[in-house]
């Protein structure tokens, strides 16, 4: 099967969160495993305010980016398994 590589920007809401970002990489790494992804690299890229707040209470979020190998169906896996996650708060998967 072809693999494709794929850039994944997961912005995880610390906002009341028991845990950090640096405690949060592992956990989603395991859920790529589960959909059948493969990371090959992990960049914790900070805090940033968002331009576009969805609501009063979340103005900012951290960025979390995976380079993850896999086949073609990975952004869809992906996308609903972490629906699921209420500590993530956007997903931006693009091919590389």
């Amino acid at each position: 099967m072809n693999k494709r590589n794929y850039l994944a920007t997961i912005v995880y809401d610390a906002h009341g969160a028991d845990g950090s970002a640096d405690e949060m990489i592992p956990k989603l790494s395991e859920i790529i495993r589960q959909v059948e992804g493969e990371v090959t690299k992990v960049d914790n890229q900070g805090s940033h305010d968002f331009i576009y707040p969805q609501s009063k209470d979340r103005t900012s979020g951290t960025f979390l980016q995976f380079e993850i190998e896999s086949d073609p169906e990975l952004p869809t896996r992906l996308k609903e398994k972490l629906k699921l996650e209420k500590k993530v708060d956007r997903i931006l998967i693009e091919r590389k």
